[in-house]
């Protein structure tokens, strides 16, 4: 599995994304046991959305300043599908305003990740 971490303000959180249709998909649900996680599955392939609030993790503070948000919140969007990934940040109904982090030193506005191609790895 590959993924991506969402990042946006107070309300970039579980319900944003739960309130987004989802195009394409069989089923959407919270992870019994899991607690903040949502999965979308499309059958062949899913995505999972999980949610880390405010916890900056593993960020160093010079990756925070990247972002504008007094509070920033924290989604880890993990799939299954680079393809499915890219399908979904591009729909027109997708949370926007927010900022992409690729996991490996690109943090951006989720318009710029698009327009740069959905880069996800090194090369």
């Amino acid at each position: 599995m590959q993924w991506i971490t969402l990042i946006g303000d107070e309300k970039l959180n579980l319900d944003a994304i739960r309130a987004t249709e989802h195009y394409g998909c069989s089923s959407c649900y919270d992870v019994s046991g899991i607690q903040g996680r949502y999965c979308v599955d499309y059958g062949a392939d899913h995505i999972f959305y999980d949610y880390h609030g405010t916890s900056t993790g593993d960020y160093e503070e010079t990756d925070l300043e990247k972002v504008p948000f007094k509070e920033s919140h924290f989604i880890m969007m993990v799939y299954t599908s680079e393809e499915r990934m890219k399908n979904v940040i591009q729909q027109d109904n997708f949370p926007r305003g927010i900022y992409v982090n690729n996991d490996y030193g690109l943090i951006v506005p989720i318009e710029e990740f698009i327009k740069l191609g959905m880069p996800v790895d090194k090369r």
